[in-house]
């Protein structure tokens, strides 16, 4: 049996990778299944990062996200909308050039086509037409429904695969992956990571059905699928800055989450730390939700072996 700790996207999609092999897998959650670093309608989709290697693997994750539209029978989960990075570093446009990945350059005008209701603050931008908007409370939906969750707070791990749950009882897994965002340390001990609340408003008065997912150094914004609102998060809350960029737009609801910092993230803040201590894998990261059909694939591999497929040390 192999055990997973966390019902996140990357928890979900490792127990549905390795049950589409036949093993045996229990997922245990100390909460609500994907309420946490999880939480919300929407995730930006793009293949545009600032490391080619993290473009490439976008690219495969594109590839999973429309398999997993198939298997799980949900519908579309993946839009078509493109994403627009806004005043992008230079490392995006290398990045992007290195992996192949195909990007046209927009000028102001050409924004707001994709963004009808932004007043676009930026002379240039780039638009990645494989990039749009995940329905990720849909696939996490699916995800939940074809693996068994047991609801159980973990609170010890032996490198033998044992695992202590807050009742006292023990569970032992031939395999044990900790996906578990802001409670890994407490199993893994310092990884040299820290979470902090986050706080990504939502906002209706243009119809955003359609609209491009947007990057820009003000902050990060998306459509919520069909439901014609928009999103928009920002490192620190600035509404003076939001009601410049999109002047129509009425703050009507939010969500909470975390967010993570790490010296092991680039500096778009995107990246992953991987572990292995016996028979036990932890992972942490950030900005991971778009990667999640190629993370499910990779943490099943590593927990059906004894090393780390390069991938997962971005090596």
């Amino acid at each position: 049996m192999i055990v997973i700790v966390g019902a996140g996207i990357c928890g979900l999609s490792t127990a549905y990778e390795l049950s589409r092999r036949g093993e045996n897998v229990v997922v245990f959650e100390r909460g609500e299944p994907f309420a946490e670093q999880s939480a919300g309608l929407a995730r930006i989709f793009r293949i545009a990062h600032r490391r080619a290697a993290l473009c490439r693997l976008a690219l495969r994750a594109r590839d999973g996200w429309r398999r997993w539209e198939s298997e799980l029978d949900t519908g579309r989960l993946l839009g078509s909308e493109g994403f627009i990075a806004a005043a992008p570093p230079a490392a995006t446009v290398t990045a992007m050039t290195e992996a192949g990945a195909e990007f046209s350059w927009l000028d102001g005008r050409g924004i707001q086509a994709r963004i009808p209701f932004v007043a676009p603050a930026w002379q240039t931008g780039i638009f990645d037409p494989l990039g749009g908007s995940l329905r990720i409370r849909r696939a996490l939906t699916a995800l939940a429904a074809r693996v068994e969750i047991r609801r159980g707070r973990v609170v010890s791990l032996g490198d033998d695969g044992s695992v202590r749950l807050a009742d006292g009882t023990v569970t032992r897994g031939d395999g044990v992956v900790v996906c578990a965002g802001a409670h890994t340390t407490e199993l893994l001990g310092p990884l040299d990571v820290e979470f902090a609340p986050h706080t990504r408003f939502t906002y209706q008065g243009g119809d955003a059905v359609g609209a491009a997912c947007l990057s820009a150094p003000e902050g990060y914004g998306l459509p919520l699928g069909s439901t014609g609102r928009w999103a928009f998060g920002q490192e620190s809350p600035d509404p003076a800055g939001v009601r410049a960029l999109f002047p129509s737009l009425s703050p009507v609801g939010q969500v909470d989450c975390v967010t993570v910092r790490a010296p092991w993230l680039d500096a778009g803040g995107d990246g992953w730390l991987t572990v292995r201590r016996g028979r036990v894998v932890g992972f942490v990261g950030s900005n991971l939700m778009k990667f999640g059909p190629v993370l499910g694939e990779l943490l099943a591999q590593a927990a059906l072996g004894d090393g780390l497929p390069s991938e997962l040390t971005l090596e």
